[in-house]
């Protein structure tokens, strides 16, 4: 479970609606605690459906991972023979395998974000 200050704002906002939603009830405002209570379900419930999409969407983070082990692996293999050895050939490989590990920080900024919308993120990282 992640802690207060790790939560999404809108689940800190859930929280603080529904602390504020059962002092109404506290206090006996039983209408307006109805009303409360139906606004923050709806609102919810929506939040709820879009961050099942986001966290759907946002798997995408795994296929480009996937795929840049590929990209990285050939280049560093093409790095190694004698492709690597020639210096037109070698500056581009190292542009890829740098470009590539620009790419590869992005999707970690995308499986932090799923994993802040609590989706889980895969423990493995590409090469």
């Amino acid at each position: 479970m992640q802690r207060r200050d790790e939560q999404a704002p809108w689940q800190v906002l859930h929280r603080t609606l529904e602390e504020h939603l059962e002092a109404l009830r506290a206090r006996g405002d039983a209408a307006a605690a109805a009303e409360l209570h139906t606004i923050v379900d709806r609102w919810w419930n929506e939040q709820q459906e879009w961050d099942a999409r986001m966290a759907d969407v946002l798997t995408v983070h795994h296929e480009i991972n996937n795929a840049l082990v590929g990209v990285r692996g050939n280049a560093q293999l093409l790095l190694m023979g004698p492709a690597g050895q020639m210096t037109g050939v070698r500056e581009r490989l190292e542009v890829v395998l740098r470009e590539s590990s620009r790419i590869q920080e992005a999707a970690g900024r995308l499986r932090e974000l799923k994993s802040s919308l609590g989706g889980q993120a895969p423990h493995s990282r590409a090469a």
